[in-house]
């Protein structure tokens, strides 16, 4: 691969979608980047297509790291926001959770192999309690690696309803949207509270190992874990590992049920569902806190994934690995690690989320060493899949470009 020229990707990084040319001279790096740019306008206007709202302002946003050189290139958002301009990140929050736990099991805080009603070592304190709230299904038998793995069968309270044989007042309906219709958009989920949902009901998918299925649930007993060890709320631990001293700039996790307002710059978002258009601006996320709360930037989410997968910042190299060596999941994952997700496994390492409204794909790939993250502000809930799928699109293209 030919690298792209330090001077060139210098005054890219400066002025965030490309080089302004004092004179009509052109280099190849030049048209590399007009190409990328073109990739991005196209498939940025076949989503625009989709929303069928001309005053709907939908947009892709790529940020990319090649070795030591950046650039971020979008379509359809307000060019002075640039790198910085703020979203969900969703399920990519997943990886902040994952190393949380990795980074307790390299301080030999916690094994992950133990299952979670052991003893957290030199401690006489269980790593959940044994109390009716947390007396979920197999609990004796889960490991907290297979949590990571979404290998625990531990039922997902916040993707799916509650089965109707359920004898709680919820029965058939998704809790969330129950208790909020109950208590308000403002009320604060806690992780007992949606992991009791689970011990209450009895609710389990199978028995720990059998299989994978993806729960967020799964990972509110992680995220539970990790406050038991630490003795901090999630969100302040992760701000003192990770967001300040890896200085993840506009990087923040709310903890709140009042914490709704997206901070600036950003743009509102679209969901379309049975043909209907809903435009988002405020959330409420504490009940994804653990699995999908974080707010970040291209700039700041791309950097996490290069310092979490390509250096010992974040966890040193034999724990990495163990991070990344991942076993069969489902169609949609294709294969899973411990909290990292390789699939289309041409592209690397990373994960993927999605939450109203933003779908995003982040990705890390050692042998080109490059880093990538994509997403934009638009959810077709009608043709999710052809949607994230585009995204990869872009990101294979955008490769082809930047090998030739």
């Amino acid at each position: 691969m030919k690298n792209l020229t330090t001077l060139l990707f210098l005054c890219i990084f400066l002025v965030a979608v490309g080089c302004k040319k004092d004179d009509t001279s052109s280099t190849p790096e030049d048209t590399k980047l007009e190409e990328i740019q073109t990739i991005v306008d196209t498939y940025n206007n076949d989503f625009k297509a989709q929303m069928q709202d001309e005053s709907a302002a939908v947009g892709i946003g790529l940020y990319v790291i090649d070795k030591e050189i950046e650039f971020y290139i979008s379509s359809g958002f307000p060019e002075a926001y640039g790198e910085n301009i703020h979203f969900r990140i969703a399920s990519n929050s997943k990886t902040f959770t994952a190393a949380a736990i990795l980074r307790l099991y390299q301080e030999g805080k916690l094994d992950i192999d133990d299952v979670i009603t052991d003893l957290i070592p030199n401690t006489d304190r269980p790593y959940i309690p044994d109390t009716e709230n947390f007396n979920v299904p197999y609990k004796s038998q889960i490991t907290i690696r297979e949590l990571l793995q979404h290998r625990a069968g531990v039922f997902d309270v916040t993707n799916g309803p509650i089965p109707e044989s359920a004898e709680a007042p919820y029965a058939g309906q998704y809790y969330v949207d129950y208790v909020k219709d109950l208590f308000g958009e403002d009320h604060t989920f806690t992780f007992e509270e949606l992991i009791s949902v689970v011990a209450h009901n009895q609710l389990s998918d199978f028995e720990p190992g059998a299989e994978f299925h993806y729960s967020n649930t799964g990972y509110n007993v992680l995220g539970y874990i990790v406050e038991n060890i630490s003795g901090k709320r999630l969100h302040e631990y992760l701000k003192d590992e990770f967001f300040d001293p890896l200085q993840l700039e506009n990087t923040t996790s709310p903890h709140l049920g009042t914490d709704q307002q997206m901070p600036s710059p950003y743009t509102l978002s679209y969901v379309k569902i049975n043909n209907e258009i809903i435009e988002v601006d405020k959330d409420n996320l504490t009940a994804n806190i653990s699995e999908g709360q974080i707010i970040s930037t291209p700039k700041s989410l791309a950097k996490w994934g290069r310092l979490l997968l390509s250096t010992n910042e974040v966890l040193n190299a034999e724990i990495r690995a163990m991070m990344i060596d991942a076993l069969p999941a489902d169609e949609s994952h294709g294969f899973y690690g411990l909290g990292i997700q390789v699939y289309p496994t041409e592209l690397g390492y990373g994960h993927d989320g999605a939450h109203l409204a933003y779908l995003t794909t982040m990705r890390y790939e050692p042998e080109s060493d490059r880093t990538f993250v994509i997403f934009t502000n638009h959810l077709n809930i009608d043709n999710f899949v052809n949607e994230a799928n585009a995204l990869y699109d872009v990101l294979r293209e955008t490769i082809t470009v930047l090998d030739n």
